[in-house]
């Protein structure tokens, strides 16, 4: 997020104006350029220019084309988009993972009566799991260096 909102700020700041609309080809190479991970022979390859280049040839092109102000602008605003859709889409808060192991850890210690009615207990494995990733979430985790004591959760004998 920090490193985000300073690419903001430095697109804000560069004093390029987007007034200067990017040719098709430019814009093809500027998507091409974040599609193809940063490649920049790639993503001249893969734009609208010419394809009757050496690989040399494409290199000093992509290179000329990454170093005007107004292509390079709109990569950064292409990866400043980019990362906040990613943010927005794939993030899953600590908060949102302690809970989930939670739901775990009380599914796996819970009772129930299987199709004899006895009380049969879900499986204590995946709520040890559960709690050894809480407590490394939390940084309780175990050292050679300190000891710690494990979070302790009363059973009590379902028989």
């Amino acid at each position: 997020v920090k490193a985000a909102l300073s690419l903001r700020d430095n697109i804000k700041t560069l004093g390029v104006e987007m007034s200067k609309k990017l040719t098709s080809k430019e814009e093809s190479f500027a998507q091409a350029y974040i599609f193809h991970k940063e490649e920049l022979i790639e993503a001249y390859r893969n734009s609208k220019y010419s394809q009757n280049l050496t690989p040399e040839q494409m290199s000093v092109q992509a290179n000329k084309l990454f170093k005007k102000p107004s292509i390079n602008l709109r990569i950064k605003t292409l990866q400043l988009k980019a990362s906040e859709i990613a943010e927005k889409k794939f993030t899953i808060t600590v908060e949102q993972r302690l809970e989930w192991l939670k739901t775990i850890t009380e599914a796996g210690i819970a009772t129930y009566l299987d199709s004899t009615g006895a009380a049969r207990r879900e499986s204590l494995t995946a709520a040890r799991g559960a709690i050894e990733t809480m407590n490394s979430m939390l940084g309780i985790t175990d050292s050679k260096d300190k000891k710690i004591e494990p979070i302790k959760i009363g059973v009590v004998d379902a028989s």
